[in-house]
């Protein structure tokens, strides 16, 4: 398949604020990939080094939960939290540019997707040929990660609001 256009790459917020001739370089490095419904892409808790971007199809992400199955035993159940489309421009595996390899949450294709990769070799390769390109993708990223950081924040002050209120009462 062909590398993916700049009109394509342009609407991901990933490339926010890259001009023409970057995202011409970022298509470069792109690979796509077709994955069936009910493949998993990314593992919780496993080492991975793309960064993917969901062009057509739909995804889940979970996380695996621990739960009390009987007084003396707990047991993991897998909770779906997102549902990402591909026309909503999303991306995930962020974390793999940063460093951090582990993958935080499963993303699990529910239907036939359509993604593009980028290895984070091939992007740490780029941003050193290009910097301003790393300068500009991590700054979205940051901005992301401090949004889903503060989403987090609100949602664990619910929680331990609700649990203090529980126990309390």
């Amino acid at each position: 398949m062909s590398d993916p256009s700049r009109e394509t790459l342009a609407a991901y917020s990933l490339f926010r604020g890259l001009g023409d001739e970057y995202l011409r370089e970022v298509a470069r490095i792109i690979r796509t990939e077709e994955v069936d419904a009910g493949t998993v892409i990314a593992a919780e808790n496993e080492s991975g080094n793309d960064l993917f971007l969901l062009a057509d199809g739909v995804v889940d992400i979970s996380k695996a939960l621990t739960i009390v199955t009987s007084r003396t035993e707990f047991g993991t159940r897998e909770r779906s939290f997102v549902r990402l489309t591909g026309a909503d421009h999303c991306f995930f595996g962020e974390m793999a540019l940063l460093g951090n390899g582990e993958r935080s949450a499963t993303v699990r294709a529910v239907t036939r997707c359509r993604l593009l990769v980028i290895r984070a070799a091939d992007f740490h390769a780029l941003c050193g040929s290009h910097p301003r390109v790393g300068y500009i993708v991590m700054t979205n990223i940051a901005v992301m990660l401090s949004e889903h950081l503060r989403r987090a924040n609100t949602d664990i002050l619910k929680l331990t609001t609700a649990l203090s209120l529980a126990l309390s009462g």
